[in-house]
């Protein structure tokens, strides 16, 4: 049993370290500078579509625990406690047990009720060992300071606006995201096409979840498709990616 978490602890510590020479993919260079420069609300809106994105590399994952163990005892505005918490919910799709030191510190010591019942529903003694995330490997001023990553080689899909901003081919974009992190990655689409789903008529639907679609649609890749989150809010998020050289653009 010994030699075989031993075995686990090297290869996984070899898949990190592995890992860290790769480069960072378009949407995890959108979560960590995002996460280094902005305030409670772009934490907040970054964590959840982490979360709700299953974002899992590590160096996106460290960023956000940095940004955890800076604010966790000063935070008592209900946007940061939000945002806190949604981080320590990204923060468990890590699927090894590398932040749950960290987890316990904030049940013990954070400034609201709240973020320590968030962290400590997110502890799981059972997940694989990996090496522990250590307060202070990230540098988050340097990295508020300046640009976040390298910027990669264009990709061939992807499109240059006349102000010089890189946008992505559609295939970046994952399920979970909001729209407007969509359109921030991929770019304006060709043309839109909203229509009611058959949601909408089910009776005792309060919330009124997916009773709505867009439909992003992009000339020479396909389209990407938003739900509405709720009736009350005119929030979106995205359902799924589809793929089509053949999309014309119109609908």
């Amino acid at each position: 049993m010994q030699t075989l978490r031993f075995t686990l602890f090297i290869t996984l510590f070899v898949s990190f370290f592995s890992l860290a020479e790769e480069p960072l993919s378009p949407v995890a260079e959108n979560y960590i500078e995002r996460l280094a420069k902005g305030g409670p609300s772009t934490v907040r809106d970054v964590a959840k579509s982490m979360y709700r994105s299953k974002e899992t590399d590590p160096r996106v994952l460290d960023v956000a625990a940095e940004v955890l163990m800076r604010d966790y005892q000063s935070a008592f505005d209900r946007t940061e406690i939000d945002a806190l918490a949604w981080v320590v919910n990204a923060l468990s799709l890590a699927q090894t047990n590398r932040y749950q030191p960290i987890l316990a510190e904030v049940e013990e010591n954070a400034s609201h009720k709240k973020l320590s019942k968030y962290a400590r529903k997110r502890q799981d003694d059972d997940l694989p060992v990996d090496q522990p995330f250590i307060l202070g490997t990230v540098d988050l001023a340097a990295l508020a300071g300046e640009e976040a990553v390298a910027k990669p080689a264009p990709s061939a899909a992807a499109s240059v606006e006349p102000s010089g901003k890189e946008y992505h081919p559609i295939t970046v974009i994952r399920e979970g995201m909001s729209m407007q992190e969509a359109f921030d990655l991929a770019g304006a689409p060709t043309s839109k096409h909203a229509y009611q789903t058959g949601k909408n008529w089910i009776p005792f639907n309060y919330k009124g979840g997916d009773i709505r679609r867009q439909d992003a649609l992009y000339k020479g890749q396909g389209r990407i498709v938003f739900s509405n989150t709720s009736r009350y809010s005119d929030s979106w998020r995205v359902l799924e990616v589809v793929e089509d050289a053949s999309e014309s653009g119109y609908p």
